[in-house]
């Protein structure tokens, strides 16, 4: 900024501030204010209580000086029911500098944004019930969906879980609570999938295959899977509490994802709808499954080539380990000093 001629940095601030209703509190090094101006009314600090602890006026202040860094900012305030601001504390040589900015209007973004996502996750939760769940006859009727129910070919993500024994810790485990404790993830990952946007194609007791693609998303089929996949992994990793791979007698799971054609199709009978599904893409997955070890995440070419900002989660596989002809791609492991 110190490069920018005054008229350009005057004018930068006159549009950034131009809705944001600034404030500013002179505070003494106790916190006393001595003086302020701004549009003080708007946050109903009109008139100036100076000669007051700001803490008197506004309830986020208490306990916060002295600082102890040389700023602080705290984000997204409601001190009213009405408000809610951004404020900065900005220290000098003997006092501090409070600044509060409107910031009602970003919130009102982000709560249409939040309203949208939700509307938007409820849609795919209806849609995926219908698809993967029991259904009535009226479940050929399904809204928004982005492919023909009647059957056609598209380019599709699949993406492919496959979850595998502890085998040195598997007889310390009764077989009750290790099938209950398989089916808890199961439920976990078909609810995640679902979350983002990923149909459930197939499932046995060790794998489950979700199709990317089918339903309404803001980004490309490939990059949708391939956050999934990353978001398993992490979860499971919180979930495991710290103890290691191998507790509870579960490894991380093992996922791969693949992208290419398939011919989808949708199967309702009078009680039932099931999604049907064939081609490369799916036949890659399987192929590519059996090299995937626990904890990591594989992928193709065409998957990795679409998958945008991602990328840089990535890194290629030697050829020597990989399972397809072609380029492989496998999840980058985080490396600790």
């Amino acid at each position: 900024m110190t490069d920018l001629p005054p008229i350009i940095c005057d004018y930068l601030c006159r549009r950034s501030l131009a809705h944001r209703r600034p404030v500013y509190l002179h505070l003494d090094r106790t916190g006393t204010i001595r003086d302020g101006g701004g549009h003080l009314a708007d946050y109903d600090l009109a008139p100036l209580a100076v000669g007051q602890p700001v803490s008197t006026v506004l309830d986020f202040m208490e306990g916060l000086l002295p600082l102890e860094d040389d700023t602080c900012h705290l984000g997204c305030l409601q001190p009213q029911a009405d408000v809610c601001i951004d404020a900065h504390i900005i220290p000098d040589e003997q006092a501090y500098w409070l600044l509060l900015l409107d910031t009602r209007e970003e919130e009102r973004q982000r709560r249409a944004m939040q309203q949208k996502a939700n509307e938007l996750a409820l849609l795919r939760e209806v849609q995926a019930r219908l698809l993967t769940q029991r259904a009535s006859a009226a479940g050929a009727e399904l809204p928004a969906v982005d492919f023909d129910p009647r059957g056609e070919r598209r380019q599709i993500a699949v993406l492919a879980v496959n979850l595998r024994l502890a085998v040195e810790r598997e007889s310390e485990t009764p077989p009750a609570v290790l099938l209950e404790r398989l089916a808890q993830w199961q439920r976990k990952l078909a609810a995640r999938l679902h979350a983002e946007a990923g149909l459930v194609h197939a499932q046995t007791s060790d794998t489950l295959i979700a199709l990317f693609g089918l339903l309404p998303a803001q980004v490309g089929s490939s990059e949708q899977a391939l956050a999934a996949a990353l978001s398993l992994q992490r979860s499971f990793s919180s979930d495991l509490g710290g103890r290691g791979a191998a507790a509870g007698s579960l490894l991380p799971p093992a996922v791969v994802v693949t992208t290419g054609m398939a011919v989808i199709g949708l199967e309702v009978a009078a009680s039932a709808a099931h999604l049907h599904a064939v081609g490369p893409a799916l036949q890659a997955a399987s192929q590519l499954l059996p090299a995937a070890a626990p904890g990591r995440v594989l992928t193709d070419a065409a998957s990795f080539q679409a998958a945008g900002g991602l990328q840089a989660h990535f890194e290629p596989l030697p050829a020597a380990r990989a399972a397809l002809e072609g380029p492989v791609y496998t999840d980058r492991r985080i490396r600790r000093p």
